[in-house]
């Protein structure tokens, strides 16, 4: 059974949506602390001072050097002066405009999340290419040798491989959005079974007549 990307997005939306509208701001920052505590467990100090770094980097770039936050600022939450000189808007920041300013902390909060986790993905890519090369091979070397002793090559095996290794990324990409702390040993795990079942998906290709 086919999982289509539509699915996929649609899920990320609603976690999106989730976000932004009903998880509370600090929660979060709760979460970004729980899983920098444990890279420090599982990767050790450096490792997790790497995440820290780079995920830090790459939210002032895509969030304060773009322009973004400061642009969503000013149109989500007005100044002092502007709520003053607006008529019947100045006990609208007893409740609306704080819950405005929580909502836009919640988003920028999961904008870092995404980035801590994209730095964490980073350190594992490099191990990822070791494994997936050789299991790419060794399901070259096991389709040569079905072509040279005309062995079954399993359409099944060649849909599923594609497939689990297709929704093992799609799952990633969902994960890196939920605002629920995840394990860090759970990325080399995925990354292991997709280069398997990509292995699986070459081996099983079918013969070119």
């Amino acid at each position: 059974m086919k999982t289509p990307l539509w699915l996929t997005l649609f899920l990320v939306a609603i976690e999106l949506l989730l976000v932004t509208v009903f998880i509370p701001g600090d929660w979060t920052e709760r979460v970004i602390r729980e899983e920098s505590a444990m890279v420090r467990s599982h990767l050790g100090e450096e490792s997790e001072a790497y995440v820290n770094t780079k995920a830090m980097s790459w939210y002032k770039g895509a969030v304060f050097e773009t322009g973004i936050y400061p642009a969503l600022h000013r149109l989500m939450i007005p100044s002092e002066e502007e709520a003053a000189r607006s008529r019947g808007m100045e006990r609208m920041g007893d409740f609306l405009f704080s819950w405005m300013e929580d909502r836009l902390d919640a988003l920028m909060h999961m904008v870092y999340q995404i980035c801590a986790r994209l730095a964490l993905l980073s350190i594992w890519l490099p191990y990822m290419a070791l494994l997936l090369i050789p299991a790419i091979w060794d399901g070259l070397m096991r389709r040569k040798v079905k072509q040279t002793n005309y062995d079954y090559a399993s359409p099944v095996w060649n849909r599923y491989g594609m497939l689990s290794a297709s929704v093992a990324v799609q799952a990633v990409l969902i994960a890196f959005i939920s605002p629920i702390a995840i394990n860090p040993a759970i990325l080399p795990i995925v990354m292991m079974f997709v280069c398997v079942m990509m292995g699986v998906f070459v081996g099983n290709l079918q013969k070119q007549i």
